[in-house]
């Protein structure tokens, strides 16, 4: 059984992430692509599989307890996140509670290389083994020496699991290059419909095209949890996935999940000329992520022409001390000069900040309001800090620079600014900016506005003030 549980509002597949989704501008659900893998993986060696997000569909606990009832799992699979650890936790009682020999798996990055310390902080007396490095490539030698061979978990990397006296963490250490051996993820058992492109109302895939990124930014797992070597899948197995969502999923539009995908020009380029010369030419709209220093017009122009709609930037704040502080190596010219070329070849931008840095009071948050303004995105998300285990960034937190939970993630603040304040300018500065009357206009006289969309940005925009106030 792997399942999202009915627990809170949290982006469970975006291990580097987990944003709450509940309090965001415009984030929606993205698909269990992990779930997805790992159904792919198990069923082709004859394990049944139940999947389910119980959090897109809304679902209850008598939901679940329903479904329970009616396929009596031997093994029931959760992805968590740092904000829902504890509630997950208290959920999994709950699963012992109707079938005590259930053997439970628990996923998130707080595993990953799991310190001693994890274990006295967390009741896990009712999880089984935990994982905390790459799920797909794991679960099957797990499951094998969980039936076959206990001794033979020592062998597993990325896992942790009971022995007589304790907890026992095996580390990463190295990671797979292999990407192209895993299946797709199995959309047959995945409810696609609940994944939604907020910006056509239409079913959006999240297609995995490479792992790791070699960037230091103080605040984000992706180095830690995926390595700092970038590895690849091959341009013609993208196309095989995206063809096999189209085709047999009528699915068209796609979420390129990497942690920069224009990081090597010439992978993206091949890709852009394969789903050009192919089918899906013409037929297919996705959104890819960038840092501001890594485009260029050549790039841009090949992107669009294959589909490509909206670009995210990772801007992430208007003050170069703090742009170098977080270890972005980028400038507030890079980003200037991105948003521009972006908009010059007629792409939409989606910009996302931070702020609510250890060392920041509140001329640094106005010199990011004031970049948000005037960069003008044609969509923002600014969001507050957040110190997840083994960043950088947390580490600052361990020394009560910053004040924090563990687990959920809650900033206290800082020496200069509390986290009302910081809640406060978040709000104010997402209500003034979409509340402009040229931002309003912009979007009504938009060239490209459908009765659709313009429904969507009402939906969108009764969303932002109810998540707000």
């Amino acid at each position: 059984m792997l399942i999202y549980p009915p627990v809170g509002a949290f982006q469970r597949s975006e291990d580097r992430c987990q944003i709450d989704i509940s309090a965001s501008v415009a984030n929606n659900y993205r698909a269990c692509n992990d779930l997805g893998y790992i159904a792919s993986v198990l069923k082709n060696q004859d394990y049944e599989i139940f999947l389910k997000d119980y959090s897109a569909e809304k679902d209850t606990y008598s939901n679940f307890e329903f479904d329970f009832s009616m396929f009596v799992p031997d093994i029931v699979f959760i992805s968590t996140t740092n904000g829902s650890i504890y509630e997950d936790l208290d959920f999994i009682k709950k699963i012992k509670n109707l079938k005590n020999d259930i053997v439970v798996i628990l996923k998130g990055a707080i595993f990953f290389n799991a310190k001693e310390t994890l274990f006295d902080e967390l009741d896990l007396t009712f999880v089984d083994y935990l994982i905390g490095g790459e799920v797909e490539f794991i679960i099957s030698d797990l499951l094998k020496a969980h039936y076959n061979c206990k001794d033979d978990l020592f062998k597993i990397q990325g896992i942790s699991f009971k022995t007589e006296e304790k907890w026992h963490t095996n580390n990463v250490e190295k990671f797979c290059d292999e990407l192209d051996s895993l299946p797709f993820p199995d959309r047959n058992l995945i409810k696609n419909e609940l994944y939604i492109n907020q910006l056509t109302n239409k079913t959006m895939a999240t297609i995995s095209t490479s792992r790791g990124c070699p960037s230091n930014c103080i605040y984000c797992l992706s180095p830690i949890i995926s390595g700092k070597n970038v590895r690849y899948r091959t341009p013609n197995n993208v196309l095989e996935e995206l063809k096999d969502c189209f085709l047999n999923h009528n699915i068209s539009d796609f979420f390129f999940k990497s942690d920069t995908f224009t990081i090597n020009k010439a992978w993206v380029l091949e890709l852009c000329d394969l789903i050009i010369n192919s089918e899906l030419n013409g037929k297919i709209n996705w959104v890819a992520n960038s840092k501001v220093n890594t485009l260029d017009e050549e790039m841009l122009l090949k992107m669009k022409q294959a589909g490509c709609s909206v670009i995210a930037l990772g801007i992430e704040s208007g003050s170069q001390e703090t742009l170098e502080k977080i270890k972005k190596n980028t400038t507030i010219e890079q980003a200037r000069n991105s948003v521009k070329l972006i908009k010059k070849v007629g792409l939409k931008i989606f910009g996302f900040y931070l702020v609510g840095f250890p060392w920041e009071n509140s001329s640094y948050l106005q010199a990011t309001k004031e970049f948000i303004f005037e960069l003008d995105t044609d969509y923002i998300e600014l969001s507050i800090a957040t110190p997840f285990n083994g960043t950088e960034l947390y580490s600052m937190c361990d020394t009560n620079v910053l004040g924090y939970d563990s687990f959920n993630n809650i900033i206290a603040g800082n020496d200069y600014l509390t986290k009302d304040d910081l809640e406060k300018f978040r709000k104010d500065v997402i209500f003034q900016y979409h509340l402009r009357p040229s931002f309003i206009l912009k979007k009504i006289f938009d060239k490209n506005l459908t009765i659709n969309l313009f429904l969507n940005y009402i939906k969108y925009g009764l969303r932002l003030l109810k998540n707000l106030f």
